[in-house]
């Protein structure tokens, strides 16, 4: 499936550059906020004082890249984008709950915090509204792939044994979301726009991890999800007007 994504991913990036023209390359720094909620799979059902649940945050923050460029083949609206990217995404989980941490003793650890880090791939559709020769909106709704490459889990103490964090390599699947993204735009120059967005999360998951006891074949979803993203825009086109 990934290899299958990442096929039609540059399939897609080599004939944008080769059949319809370039439009423009965009870099952002997108944040994510949101609230959780997972259940107690560590401790046994007929435990004394068992909390079912656990609760907290999680932010997503990182760098993307995006190549846009005019879907001439669907349409000849100069104000619509599609877009592909690529990028990286450290989604750090605030959330104190058991796990298995290497250590020489044996009592239950309990994370402070806990992360993931991920390479990002996304595609999604893109439609400006010209406000002024400065000023332009933006709507962008695009679906975005997590691949998880490094996982680091700090307990909320470790006896003074080894390194507190504790770093795994896997890699994992980690999730996907689907987003929409609207913006508020300025022209600074012929080459280059800035822009401010508000990040609307319309579906996310992540998968679960066996480090937790959880079902690894099962996702867990956000209760609550807002975000931004600060973002450049540089033309490959002097005459390219949103």
């Amino acid at each position: 499936m990934i290899r299958k994504f990442k096929f039609i991913f540059c399939l897609a990036y080599i004939t944008s550059l080769t059949a319809f023209g370039q439009s423009g390359f965009t870099l952002s720094i997108p944040a994510i906020y949101s609230k959780v909620e997972v259940p107690n799979n560590w401790s046994p059902p007929t435990a004394v004082n068992r909390q079912n649940q656990f609760e907290g945050t999680t932010i997503g923050y990182g760098v993307n890249l995006n190549y846009s460029f005019l879907p001439s083949f669907l349409t000849r609206n100069k104000h619509i984008l599609l877009n592909i990217g690529v990028g990286y995404l450290k989604q750090r989980f605030d959330l104190q709950r058991p796990f298995d941490y290497t250590s020489p003793l044996q009592p239950i650890f309990y994370t402070d915090y806990y992360s993931y880090n991920c390479l990002q791939l996304s595609a999604g559709l893109t439609y400006n509204y010209p406000l002024s020769k400065s000023y332009f909106l933006s709507s962008n709704l695009f679906y975005t792939r997590l691949n998880s490459f490094r996982q680091e889990y700090t307990p909320t103490y470790n006896h003074g044994y080894g390194e507190l964090t504790q770093v795994n390599y896997n890699r994992i699947d980690f999730g996907n979301t689907l987003m929409l993204a609207i913006g508020l735009n300025r022209r600074l120059s012929n080459k280059f726009s800035l822009g401010l967005n508000v990040l609307v999360p319309l579906y996310i998951r992540w998968r679960n991890d066996k480090i937790f006891k959880d079902d690894p074949t099962e996702f867990s979803h956000p209760k609550f999800s807002l975000g931004f993203n600060i973002s450049v825009e540089y033309y490959l086109r002097n005459n390219h007007n949103p």
